[in-house]
């Protein structure tokens, strides 16, 4: 039997590029950690708050067995049970499509979908704020035509079509985008799609639930879910629980069921998350009430920001009609300290920086929910105030 004497040795070449790469985060004063969330959400997707309410919710199913706890497969193996199908022609009847397939979480479904409906002569546009797991998927597919146009500018997007017209093309958007809270210019957008035969995928995960009647998304509210190809519902967000289903035709969900690579080699997810999307619908479909609330909130925090001149404090907030409010500072140093004042309040809000968003454009991220108080607000902005009135602060 060998005897192997195994020593401490010098780090190896690989954990010393670690260490460099997480040094060059400290210097910029960029690197991320772990904490756990503080009382006063502002930080969190659960817009509806469906998520504070999951274990009373999830109990009312009686199609799912709550007992068992894995899926112990795939669904092209053992993963897949008759309800699974139910829930996913009850999504595609919400969602006006021909039908639906459920994935594990938004990125499986965003990586996913880019290389299954794709060949290396397909033309993917895309949005230049398009979410990091789109940019992936479009990266792992066989394309290596990927090009991207300017936030939310259609003539640069018209630009582009006329470049590659012709070709087999895919325009890559989402319906909210999740660091400014803007909606996608979505009409001119499916006219360019149709004046060039193009398909449009469109990520709706900070749509569905908040926009629309019932949550139905961007899409469904502009009545244009008859011409675009691939709409993305994301569950971790608004709904409170787990997973993503994408929709659309029968022809593109049997080609993502055959060549969806996250879809066909994943474990599937347990049978509590499908009881929990079910749920989820449930309420989507009956109790519009969260959503009035959400609206409400809004409402009050717009009206906050209206109240002060912003510009003397050389911030600028991007004020949007979504549950998603951000406050550009531009430095990360200043917002930084800004988030730490707020959280020392224990109020949960989180810078983003740098390439979350373009470098000089760092931000406090605000996400606003349907629980949240008149005074939770209000401390908000207190604090907000102070922070950035503070001396320490601009030093």
């Amino acid at each position: 039997m060998a005897c192997y004497n195994l020593t401490m040795t010098q780090a190896s070449q690989l954990s010393e590029l670690w260490q460099a790469k997480l040094a060059a985060r400290d210097a910029s004063a960029m690197r991320r950690s772990l904490r756990p969330p503080l009382p006063i959400d502002f930080c969190s997707n659960d817009y509806l708050g469906f998520a504070r309410a999951r274990d009373q919710q999830t109990s009312a199913s009686t199609h799912f067995p709550l007992k068992q706890h894995g899926a112990t497969g795939s669904r092209l193996l053992s993963g897949q049970m008759d309800a699974i199908s139910v829930l996913e022609q009850r999504i595609a009847h919400f969602h006006n499509a021909e039908a639906t397939l459920i994935f594990n979480s938004g990125f499986d479904a965003n990586i996913g979908v880019m290389a299954a409906i794709s060949d290396r002569h397909t033309v993917f546009l895309y949005d230049e704020y398009c979410h990091a797991s789109l940019i992936d998927g479009m990266r792992l597919s066989l394309s290596k035509h990927i090009y991207k146009f300017r936030h939310n500018d259609t003539a640069h997007l018209t630009k582009l079509l006329a470049m590659h017209a012709g070709k087999s093309i895919a325009i890559v958007i989402e319906s909210v985008y999740s660091m400014d809270g803007d909606l996608a210019p979505l009409e001119p957008i499916v006219a360019l799609a149709q004046s060039h035969h193009a398909c449009i995928v469109i990520d709706e995960a900070h749509g569905t639930g908040v926009i629309g009647r019932h949550g139905v998304g961007l899409t469904q509210h502009l009545g244009l879910h008859n011409h675009v190809d691939v709409r993305i519902h994301t569950y971790g967000k608004a709904l409170g629980c787990h997973g993503a289903a994408i929709v659309g035709s029968r022809v593109l969900i049997d080609t993502l069921i055959n060549f969806a690579r996250p879809f066909v080699y994943s474990t599937a997810l347990p049978p509590s998350s499908y009881a929990a999307i079910e749920r989820s619908y449930d309420l989507l479909s009956t109790d519009e009430s969260a959503r009035q609330r959400l609206d409400l909130v809004i409402e009050r925090f717009k009206n906050h920001i209206a109240q002060y001149d912003w510009t003397r404090f050389n911030v600028r907030w991007l004020n949007s009609d979504t549950p998603i409010q951000g406050l550009i500072i531009g430095d990360v140093t200043r917002t930084r300290q800004i988030a730490k004042t707020l959280q020392a309040a224990q109020l949960d809000v989180r810078p983003i920086f740098s390439p979350t968003v373009p470098s000089g454009s760092e931000r406090l991220r605000i996400c606003l929910h349907a629980f949240n108080t008149v005074d939770e607000i209000n401390l908000l902005f207190n604090t907000l105030l102070k922070a950035l009135e503070s001396k320490a602060i601009h030093s």
